[in-house]
């Protein structure tokens, strides 16, 4: 289901699965339903039309009827699924119905003249970007950094022979003040160049207007060439920078295929020139080519001083009553120079009083209401959201549901969507999982900047990929302006702040609900006939956190999706009526203490997370019905002896759960199996475990991920072959004895390698693990290896070296070393790839073995963080102060100048494990 066509799509593949499916219809209703396909397929393409249109520019006839007709597919849509989970006779007499109902929205599309009114009639809209053009030296508050780099870029090694031109694409997110440094490097570098000029392509460009513009700016008696053809323009562009040394800014270029034509005017050459472009797409970035800087946005410091500013012409600050209301706005500001300078021209025109202050604070994120400033600022970040396909926008506007500052985890968003018909494997994605197109549309948000990746931390998400995001919050004050138009999401805020807060009016039909924090007066919400008539139209329910009373669970007759943060106060009514949720596909429930016994009702169900529970969870009998269950997602369940899984086919992730001989019998039969998370807590688990590994798990070829986890010391030695396609292996607590013969470079798919050694590393293990192809995380655990007799003196005291070499750690970007004496020697571009180092060891055993600490850090070239573990309780402090400095000095001295930090591994992680992640 899309923001744009509503459910049409969706409901074009449920007609079809009618049709050929094992309903039996009668030959009447068939036809009827061939009908309605097309009926609904010429309604999808004309609500396509206006989806392409700006809210601002829609005629309000034809957002009336674009709405109407989206609201009907999602009514239609709601009684074939009833009909699907019940097969009721009823379905003939409901498919006239609706049959009337699309006639009568065609008759309405006809008789308004839809396609003629898309765009109402308006005055020609002024470019909001027009602003940064002009902005001077003086207001480029904390982009003077950032700009100085890039003259030093642009400029270093400038004139010398060189046989192309230089480029530098300027990306990052809209209004992070990418054309203002542009055309700031423009004016300031010009004068050393013989011509320079500035085109404007933006998101829908006119190449012919802009290849004219180009020739005024270059040759001022260009209008002799306005009858000219787009080749000839370009070519006289050509002709007059030919042999020169030109200078030029290509602003908002947003597609590869008007970059193809610009470029064509810009001739190669050894003159020095200089090409500067700016994008928020990264990949149309990597297709100019050239060097690439990835604008972040301010730092507090410097937001601070641009508000003060803007606000009091001046960068000595505010007054002291309101700091803490600026500190407020600046968090949500997030660095963005557009939103602060937004803020700033709403601050400006209020009172200097707190209160004021704090009004405008609270209306960021929920509508800041409407003057030139706010309307500009989100003019120019729509045009990302108007530049997205259908499929995008509805993923999109589906994050507007988290409150601000949301940590969101990819696997709940994609399969969220998934849940709700967003993704569909038809036409070009056949072929594809429904979750590989998820990641695919996930990749493209994050890649258009309007989603920022967020590193949560966990070890088994260290495969190069982003595993989880958050939505900046003048984005998410735009997706909740847009979802507010289309009735997309329905916000009840947090009255936290405000005990006297008004329940906020339910709307006539909720899609989509989402409570945010603790919202107590939710009894209110419900309590009326209309609110229940409202509510049982719910497609997705989410409550972020402690929701004091949740409505009866059996108002949400359509739920799909269903999230409860914190179900501590869930009481025994709610968990029976969970039996009754017949289309729920997607069930995450935080601190959850028990499951309902009737869950296996959910014939639908394809997630079910409980990786929050509170305590260990008992899976009810009813659970192995669930024939449809794609992921299991927990922290501590287990399975009652007396069941198996061997009839849940379906089953791809099976993640913390509790060992026992059934579940091991029953995980033979799901061939299906992809990611297998298992918790062994006792020596006969590890029994049962051992044997049924060796007789069946290693037949799973399609197994990509593996996690043992044990509260216990526990060998794996039993463990001698790995799936072919095992793409990372994780085991906590369990250990080698030697090193395992299975980890070679066969293993072209593994990614992520955690293992723990009861025995010295040895220099032959390191080889080995140099030449696996796709390793890019490595956790080696030595720590606690046991001291072996038959280690000659001499071995303890040789260094391990991690030589350099084209196919050595090709591709590893973090490595963790855990060992009592630090004895790796790093050559030089030695693991070249390499961002994050985490080291753990005894400085009193490495001075001891090998007189010094010197690890050879400044040989890693693409270092960028550095954590240090150095043993403190066995170690006297002057040693452990010695060690410090000399590990600081190498950091220092390293051209990336990487962040160090000093600490214990077991806070690091923990620490980590604190995140609000939803």
């Amino acid at each position: 289901m899309e923001i744009v066509t509503g459910a049409i799509n969706t409901l074009l593949l449920k007609f079809a699965k009618l049709l050929v499916g094992e309903y039996k219809l009668q030959k009447g209703v068939k036809k009827e339903i061939e009908s309605l396909q097309k009926e609904l397929i010429s309604l999808g393409a004309a609500l396509r039309k206006v989806s392409e249109v700006p809210v601002d520019q829609i005629d309000e006839q034809v957002k009336i009827w674009a709405r109407d007709v989206r609201e009907l597919s999602y009514d239609i849509e709601d009684s074939i699924d009833t009909f699907m989970v019940v097969a009721h006779h009823q379905l003939a007499r409901e498919i006239k119905d609706i049959k009337k109902l699309l006639e009568d929205a065609s008759k309405r599309h006809e008789r308004y003249k839809i396609d003629d009114a898309v765009i109402a009639r308006r005055s020609e809209s002024i470019d909001p970007r027009l602003g940064a053009m002009y902005r001077k030296e003086t207001e480029l508050v904390g982009l003077d950094g950032p700009k100085n780099v890039l003259v030093k870029t642009l400029m270093k090694d400038d004139g010398k022979l060189r046989q192309h031109q230089d480029i530098i694409s300027i990306v990052g997110f809209g209004g992070l003040g990418k054309t203002t440094i542009a055309n700031a490097l423009l004016h300031e570098l010009k004068v050393k160049f013989d011509c320079h000029f500035f085109a404007l392509v933006s998101n829908k460009p006119d190449i012919r207007n802009i290849l004219k513009s180009i020739l005024h700016q270059l040759d001022n008696k260009a209008d002799i060439f306005e009858g000219l053809a787009d080749f000839q323009l370009i070519n006289k562009i050509r002709e007059f920078l030919q042999n020169k040394r030109f200078l030029c800014v290509i602003d908002d270029i947003w597609e590869e295929s008007a970059w193809d034509v610009i470029k064509l005017a810009l001739p190669d050459g050894d003159h020095g020139s200089k090409i500067i472009t700016t994008t928020r797409k990264m990949a149309v970035a990597k297709c100019v080519g050239g060097a690439i800087f990835e604008l972040k946005p301010l730092s507090y410091d410097d937001s601070y001083k641009l508000l003060s500013k803007r606000v009091f012409d001046t960068e000595d600050g505010f007054p002291l009553e309101l700091s803490e209301v600026t500190r407020s706005i600046l968090k949500k500001c997030g660095g963005l120079p557009l939103a602060i300078i937004t803020i700033a021209s709403l601050l400006a025109s209020k009172p200097m009083q707190i209160q004021e202050w704090e009004k405008v604070n609270n209306s960021i994120g929920l509508g800041l209401g409407n003057n030139l400033d706010v309307d500009n600022m989100r003019k120019i970040l729509s045009l990302s959201y108007y530049d997205l396909p259908p499929h995008l926008k509805t993923c999109l506007l589906y994050l507007s549901k988290y409150p601000e500052d949301t940590i969101i985890r990819k696997d709940i968003l994609i399969w969220s969507w998934i849940a709700e018909g967003f993704i569909t494997n038809e036409g070009e994605q056949h072929g594809k999982s429904l979750q590989e197109i998820g990641e695919a549309y996930f990749n493209e948000l994050l890649n258009k900047s309007l989603i920022q990746a967020v590193d949560i931390g966990s070890i088994c998400d260290r495969d190069g990929q982003v595993h989880a995001c958050q939505v900046h919050d003048m984005v998410l004050e735009l997706t909740n302006m847009l979802s507010a138009e289309e009735g997309f999401v329905t916000l009840m805020p947090s009255d936290d702040k405000e005990e006297g807060i008004l329940v906020p009016a339910v709307p006539k039909k909720v899609r989509r609900l989402s409570y945010s924090y603790r919202f107590r007066n939710s009894t209110n919400v419900y309590a009326t006939a209309h609110a229940r008539g409202s509510l049982s139209q719910v497609r997705s329910f989410t409550a972020i956190d402690d929701v004091r009373s949740l409505p009866p669970l059996t108002i949400f007759r359509v739920l799909r999706v269903l999230i409860l943060g914190n179900c501590l106060r869930l009481e025994d009514k709610h968990l029976k009526d969970f039996g009754k949720l017949y289309n729920l596909r997607f069930l995450r429930l935080g601190n959850i203490r028990k499951l309902p016994k009737c869950i296996g009702n959910l014939q639908f169900l394809q997630t079910l997370d409980i990786r929050d529970a509170s305590s260990v969870i008992q899976l009810p009998p009813s659970f192995v019905r669930l024939r449809q269950l794609v992921r299991m997602i927990a922290h501590r369940v287990r399975l009652p002896y007396d069941l198996t899984l061997e009839n849940m086919k379906s089953l791809q992730e099976l993640q913390c759960v509790g060992l026992t001989e059934n579940l091991m019998q029953g995980l033979c039969d799901l061939t299906g199996l992809r990611i297998l998370n298992l918790l062994l807590s006792s020596d006969d688990d590890c029994d049962i475990f051992r044997e049924a590994f060796i007789n069946s798990l290693q037949k799973h070829n399609g197994l990509q991920q593996l996690t043992l986890k044990t509260p216990g010391r526990f060998s794996l030695d039993f463990m001698q072959g790995a799936p072919c396609c095992l793409q990372r292996f994780v085991s906590n607590g369990l250990f080698y004895r030697g090193f395992p013969q299975w980890v070679n470079s066969s293993l072209s798919c593994l990614t992520i390698l955690s293992i723990k050694l009861d025995n010295y590393m040895k220099q032959e293990y390191l080889v080995t693990l140099a030449e696996l192809p796709s390793l890019r995380f490595l956790r080696i655990n030595a720590f606690d290896a046991v001291e072996m007799k038959d280690v000659k003196v001499e071995d303890k005291k040789r260094r391990l070296i991690i030589y350099s070499g084209a196919c050595a750690f090709r591709c590893l970007q973090e490595f963790h070393f855990y060992c009592k004496r630090m004895g790796l020697s790093f050559e030089p571009r030695a693991m070249q790839e390499l961002r994050r180092l985490c080291l753990q060891f005894s400085v009193q055993r490495t001075i001891d073995a090998l007189g010094e600490i010197d690890i050879g850090l400044e040989n890693l070239p693409s270092l960028q963080h550095v954590f240090v573990d150095l043993g403190r309780s066995e170690t006297p402090g002057e040693e452990i102060q010695e060690a410090e400095a000399a590990i600081r000095k190498a950091t220092n001295d390293h051209h990336n100048n990487p962040s160090l930090d000093f600490g214990s591994v077991d806070a690091m992680l923990s620490s980590r494990m604190r995140l609000r992640i939803h």
